[in-house]
């Protein structure tokens, strides 16, 4: 018996699936299957596949007659042979020893899934990769299914960033539903996966990278909330053929639910007004959420404020809360175009700090496509003459030497004022000085991007 199962759903992912196999393959923890489910690729993956399982007994290619992201992780639960089993995106890739470190986890504390923090990741051009690092909260600790129940809201949010225990899956049913297409079909399957849960465990440890660049991702898909409309249903069919009764369960899913149906419209709603589909799946969400309300599920000290008064906003004054939605849209992306607009106004950028801030700013900038960035400069000694994410770090002498002319962006917050005065001092005028304070929300910075991306087509 493999250790872990490793299950890869492809369809038409040549351009990825070379980096993703081979950072499966170099696993350190070499006791493994790898299961490639593909749905049917035309532009070469499969044959990149085919030509990996010939060269590594460990690899499995599976002909999925279904193009179902569900179906074909159901595929892979069902042939799977190891004691765990993990999911690998194929135009993601993963640490080295993502494996090695979960498997020890969960064998050593007897778990049915243990998770670990991401990268978020964009390639904006030949030779670059940022990653943004997105962390779990209460780590390296024992939860089970009342961890969920008794939250306002799950922070459990995606399904490839850990393992889970097979027999665990298979004694309690949990399988993805599976609707055609790649779209929000890991709700169901990870919402089961929370209310059987034993025992289990978040890891302060950072493993999965995953894409966010990929603009045919399903991530992006402009039907997402039906999407979600069809996960609530499989869900709550789900909890209905288990007899499930107790309220906090129940109580638990009515609370997502409102999350399923709202967050990712007012995420994506900044791309585009909704379509007949997206309006009658709006429309289904409420009446679903009204009785969930009706039976007592919804209840305002059992939910963060802000979804309590979106929940009413959104039942009780539909039109009212399309405003809402759009008032948020406009809210949301402002503050990110109004930065691009300015920074690619400027003919040469000198950012300011070399530390996590920095990252975000130098990502999204080069994201949006612009290229006039020409250091970065720190008033860490330590650090000049070095590089940082490919350019050259200088003193705050030299930057001031070299490029006089230059906007300073400051991504050193704490002493953002400090700063300030020191190169209004080095003789910087105050209108070529600007503070990075775009929040540090990876998923919000990438959304940006694939906001600008759906608006002109690519």
């Amino acid at each position: 018996m493999a250790k872990v199962s490793i299950i890869m759903p492809s369809l038409n992912v040549a351009g990825y699936i070379c980096e993703c196999m081979e950072s499966v393959i170099s696993q350190t923890l070499k006791d493994i299957e790898i299961l490639c489910i593909d749905a049917g690729s035309t532009d070469g993956t499969l044959e990149i596949l085919e030509k990996y399982a010939r060269k590594d007994a460990r690899i499995r290619v599976v002909h999925s007659d279904k193009k179902s992201y569900g179906y074909q992780i159901n595929l892979g639960i069902d042939m799977a042979l190891g004691e765990y089993l993990g999911i690998v995106e194929t135009d993601d890739y993963i640490a080295e020893n993502m494996y090695e470190v979960l498997y020890k986890a969960a064998s050593k504390e007897k778990l049915d899934f243990v998770k670990a923090g991401f990268d978020a990741f964009v390639t904006p051009g030949e030779g670059e990769r940022y990653q943004l690092k997105v962390s779990m909260a209460d780590c390296n600790q024992i939860i089970s299914s009342d961890y969920f129940t008794e939250k306002e809201l799950s922070n459990d949010i995606y399904i490839w960033n850990g393992i889970y225990r097979l027999s665990f899956l298979r004694e309690h049913r949990i399988r993805l539903n599976e609707s055609l297409g790649a779209a929000f079909q890991d709700c169901g399957f990870r919402y089961l996966a929370d209310i059987h849960l034993g025992r289990g465990m978040f890891l302060d440890e950072s493993f999965y990278r995953y894409r966010r660049d990929n603009g045919a991702s399903s991530t992006y898909n402009a039907n997402c909330v039906e999407y979600n409309l069809g996960e609530c249903r499989y869900l709550r069919r789900r909890i209905e053929e288990e007899g499930i009764r107790e309220r906090k369960i129940r109580s638990f899913v009515a609370r997502e639910t409102v999350m399923m149906a709202l967050e990712p419209y007012l995420t994506f709603r900044g791309v585009s007004k909704p379509d007949t589909g997206t309006r009658e799946a709006l429309d289904a969400f409420r009446e679903i959420i009204r009785r969930d309300r009706e039976d007592g599920l919804l209840r305002q000290e059992e939910m963060l404020p802000k979804h309590w008064i979106e929940m009413r906003l959104f039942t009780e004054h539909p039109e009212a809360f399309e405003a809402y939605a759009a008032i948020c849209a406009e809210a949301r992306y402002a503050p990110y175009r109004d930065f691009i607009r300015k920074m690619s106004k400027q003919k040469q950028i000198v950012v300011f700090g070399a530390g996590k801030v920095a990252s975000y700013a130098l990502c999204l900038m080069r994201m949006n496509g612009i290229e006039n960035i020409r250091a970065f400069c720190d008033n860490d000694r330590g650090k000049w003459g070095s590089r940082y994410l490919g350019y050259e770090v200088l003193s705050p002498r030299e930057a001031a030497g070299r490029y006089p002319k230059a906007h300073y962006l400051i991504t050193n917050r704490a002493h953002s004022e400090s700063i300030r005065e020191q190169l209004r001092e080095k003789g910087m005028a105050e209108e070529r000085i600007s503070v990075y304070k775009l929040p540090l929300l990876p998923m919000e910075s990438t959304n940006y991007f694939m906001r600008l991306y759906r608006q002109t087509g690519g």
